[in-house]
């Protein structure tokens, strides 16, 4: 149609000039029909070239809502020092690179940097009201995993204000004398791993640093935790905070459904996990350890249990019967061959 080449007109799409059925387009490998119609108007204004980001994981996408797994260390917002690598920029270039069009979205909650897992967005101010309102009213389904340092006795509720102890401060603390605001944890030991624990934290509120405010208040920080936790004392590390959010519940903005997600940890809280489970595994089986599941060497008796003295095995059916303690006279040696010719 441009009567051009294929690098200027692909050009043309990154700026801008192109349009697909009135909205404009800038993927140029976007997907149209027969019945699409396609324009190009060199007037319009030219469109930066959106940043190179890295691929987000999607976990579901419709018209309204883009719930996708946050990799630890990835903000949410773009800060003032200019990174643009964050949750926004890769679920924007995520949706115009499915759509062909850019779609503005819209934070509904938030996740620290280092902590992984399920993240809702919204896009439309609608879905992000309906979301929002149910974040409010504390009808969302949410859980998350954590390493903790030590074991927790059994589940039990936490039900601490928290606040922060001066204006502007970035560490939330328990509010002392009733203060802050209500927060309540239900804490589930799930795993004991030697000195560490793989602990369930099901969110009543949603409160800035609950789990880990709460989990720290009762003697457990998170494993990793430069903030509530001391990292240098940790006996293994995976270099964040080992906090994972696994489970997100809600109720769809249009269609009134009720949406559930589960996510596993990553790669790197996985391994801990599975090098704590060896670890403690082989520790277990010597005398005067304590094993993993509380037992002690008493009540373990695959690890005291020495080898049976090997017994004799009975002469088969049939067999003739050895005897024991005769002496056979051994035959005599045979005489050697002289070489045949003459003696030299």
């Amino acid at each position: 149609m441009l009567g051009t080449s294929y690098a200027k007109a692909k050009r043309e799409v990154l700026v801008g000039h192109v349009l697909v059925n009135g909205a404009v387009a800038t993927d140029p490998g976007a997907l149209v029909s027969p019945a699409d119609v396609v324009t190009h108007d060199s007037g319009l204004p030219r469109r930066a070239r959106a940043p190179k980001v890295p691929p987000i994981e999607v976990i579901h996408a419709d018209s309204e809502i883009l719930v996708v797994n946050k990799p630890a260390g990835l903000l949410i917002h773009p800060t003032a020092e200019g990174d643009e690598d964050t949750v926004v920029s890769r679920a924007g270039a995520e949706i115009e690179r499915r759509t062909g069009r850019h779609r503005r979205v819209l934070v509904v909650h938030r996740l620290d940097r280092d902590t992984s897992g399920l993240l809702v967005l919204a896009l439309s101010h609608d879905a992000a009201e309906s979301l929002q309102r149910q974040f409010r009213a504390h009808s969302v389904d949410r859980k998350y995993l954590a390493i903790v340092r030590g074991q927790l006795p059994g589940e039990c509720l936490v039900d601490r204000a928290i606040g922060r102890p001066r204006p502007g401060a970035r560490r939330a603390a328990l509010a002392p004398g009733g203060g802050g605001r209500a927060a309540r944890t239900v804490l589930r030991p799930v795993e004991r791993l030697g000195p560490l624990s793989l602990v369930e934290a099901e969110l009543g509120t949603g409160r800035t640093h609950q789990v880990r405010v709460h989990l720290s208040y009762l003697g457990h920080p998170v494993l990793g935790d430069k903030v509530y936790g001391e990292p240098s004392s940790d006996p293994l590390s995976i270099g964040r905070v080992a906090l994972h959010a696994e489970t997100l519940g809600f109720v769809h903005p249009r269609t009134g459904e009720r949406l559930l997600f589960r996510q596993l940890p990553p790669e790197d809280f996985r391994n801990l996990v599975t090098r704590l489970r060896r670890r403690f595994r082989v520790t277990s089986e010597k005398p005067g350890r304590t094993t993993p599941t509380g037992q002690g060497p008493g009540e373990n008796a695959a690890a005291t249990s020495q080898p049976r003295p090997r017994s004799r095995r009975p002469p088969s059916a049939g067999a003739p019967a050895t005897k024991v303690g005769t002496r056979t006279r051994p035959k005599p040696a045979r005489p050697r061959r002289r070489a045949s010719g003459p003696r030299r």
